[in-house]
């Protein structure tokens, strides 16, 4: 697949293969999961950020191949997120790369000319033949002179002795259930009284699947990492859990703002009781996490963890 028809850089970080309308508000994307990736650290289990970035790429393409939104519009990510549904389709069982298909169906908005502002959409995951995930997302278009005007707009009520960005420490990995350096991006989380938690985003601009081509903000896999991580940590230490043993099986990010990249974004996450998921009969967690910048909330990103892997 072209890498401009799912803004990509780099070859290797195109997932999506191939796409087809199936009916006037329904498509199909296929992908594939890259075995050796740098995010896929666990080899028994599908990484969910790639999950997250096979389902962004299916709804850039969809726009651009069957919407016939130009390769110059602006992207702006509203919403992303997957409930797990089969935990054990979660699971690596092949020696090949794995196969998805997402289907979708798309809601979409349009203005009185008819031009499509963006879509809504919803579906499924199926990994190698099974169906693993309920999907759902938004995308807004604009112009790449509105979305000049938005960011300028965005960024003037920044106070520039507040917006600043300090050298910051990563936390070690394994408090995050990372084994690469290159991957830990919050800073070490401060634990509160009443299960809650905090940190800061720590961008490695430099990273090749984070950061595959320049951008003026923080992109939102980076901050739905952030948000994982800080909630891995979280419940680690809260109730002394192994965090490579959490994994996501819920994840529904929100994006109110854009995250800017050079100042400090800060994670607040609020860390739920222990429970016992009834369809799965994993140990679960709710965690709710707040992106806080320049005094306002940029986004939130709740996710059910399990003590699963």
């Amino acid at each position: 697949m072209p890498r401009a028809l799912v803004h990509r850089r780099s070859v290797a970080e195109v997932f999506v293969t191939d796409s087809r309308q199936t009916a006037p508000d329904a498509f199909e994307v296929a992908a594939q999961l890259p075995r050796g990736h740098l995010m896929a650290e666990n080899p028994g289990v599908h990484e969910p950020l790639l999950i997250i970035e096979s389902m962004r790429q299916a709804g850039v393409l969809i726009a651009h191949r069957h919407m016939d939104v130009p390769l110059d519009t602006a992207f702006i990510m509203g919403t992303i997120g997957f409930q797990v549904d089969s935990l054990e389709g979660m699971r690596v069982r092949s020696e090949e790369p794995s196969r998805l298909l997402i289907h979708a169906k798309a809601d979409t908005q349009v203005n009185r000319r008819g031009r499509i502002l963006g879509f809504d959409f919803t579906g499924s995951v199926d990994i190698d033949g099974s169906h693993v995930l309920t999907a759902h997302g938004s995308l807004n278009f604009l112009s790449k002179r509105s979305y000049r005007v938005l960011r300028a707009r965005g960024r003037s009520i920044l106070n520039p002795r507040t917006a600043v960005l300090p050298r910051l420490v990563p936390v070690a990995p394994a408090e995050v259930g990372r084994h690469n350096p290159r991957n830990v991006v919050i800073t070490p989380p401060v634990l509160s009284a009443g299960l809650r938690a905090s940190a800061s985003i720590v961008a490695h601009f430099d990273h090749p699947h984070l950061f595959d081509h320049p951008l003026d903000h923080i992109p939102g896999n980076l901050v739905i990492e952030a948000a994982r991580q800080l909630a891995v940590s979280g419940l680690s230490r809260s109730y002394g859990i192994d965090p490579t043993a959490l994994l996501p099986v819920t994840i529904a990010a929100e994006f109110a703002e854009f995250v800017e990249s050079d100042s400090i974004a800060q994670l607040d996450a609020r860390l739920g009781e222990l429970t016992r998921d009834e369809r799965s009969g994993a140990v679960v967690s709710e965690v709710t996490v707040d992106v806080r910048q320049n005094g306002a909330v940029a986004g939130t990103v709740r996710l059910e963890v399990a003590q699963w892997i």
